[in-house]
């Protein structure tokens, strides 16, 4: 049975507890920075979950944190920082979840399936939350967040990478097969196929799951042995 996930909010403050240093373990300026952190990023979890990223402005989550709008300029210099942020901390534990789902007698598209099982769990259970933090997430030049955005695709990429290499020594794909680049044409069918369907009036998670299976499976035959 895949992981059951009630709320992204238990992830993100239960699971993660964010990947911060244990603020006894440090000094009392950076464990004011650690309580800063961890305030602004509940309440911007908050705020975005209940109402949207328009609806939400930097005084709000400002105010919500108990944070001078100064000092969370230090963190976040707009709310598309504010968003990485999020993304940077929520999106880990569903990865960590996934992984655990991956059975190396499995095929290759349902471990794909699998392992992106609990991001699509989470997402339903949180749709406004969602819809922010994957409908406006960017990572470009100068962003406060970028460093550990970057550290977390390349962690999702090997998780890929893995899956992938698990289906050519169990004989389903090639041993050609270029693992690098078969790695980032799923995650692109993923986050392609993620969104589309997240932003749907009404995701139904059964349909979302089986576009998601059709589309793996339509890529895989390309790899597969005898191809």
């Amino acid at each position: 049975m895949p992981p059951k996930i009630k709320s992204i909010r238990q992830v993100s403050v239960a699971a993660r507890q964010i990947d911060l240093p244990d603020r006894n373990s440090v000094g009392l300026r950076e464990r004011n920075k650690i309580d800063k952190l961890k305030r602004i990023s509940a309440a911007a979890i908050k705020l975005f979950g209940r109402d949207g990223y328009e609806g939400t402005t930097l005084r709000d989550i400002a105010r919500e944190a108990d944070v001078a709008l100064a000092t969370l300029s230090i963190y976040a210099r707009d709310k598309r920082d504010v968003v990485l942020l999020i993304f940077n901390q929520v999106i880990p534990p569903l990865l960590d979840l996934g992984h655990q789902n991956v059975h190396p007698g499995a095929s290759l598209s349902d471990n794909l399936v699998a392992f992106f099982d609990p991001c699509y769990r989470a997402y339903v259970s949180d749709l406004t939350l969602y819809r922010v933090v994957l409908g406006q997430v960017y990572n470009g030049p100068n962003r406060v967040h970028a460093e550990e955005n970057d550290m977390i695709r390349i962690e999702l990429l090997g998780h890929v990478t893995r899956i992938i290499e698990l289906a050519i020594a169990n004989g389903e794909c090639r041993k050609d097969t270029d693992i690098a680049i078969q790695s980032r044409s799923f995650f692109y069918i993923y986050f392609t196929a993620v969104r589309v369907w997240l932003f749907q009036e009404q995701p139904d998670l059964a349909q979302g799951f089986a576009m998601l299976r059709t589309l793996f499976a339509q890529h895989v035959r390309g790899i597969a042995v005898g191809t």
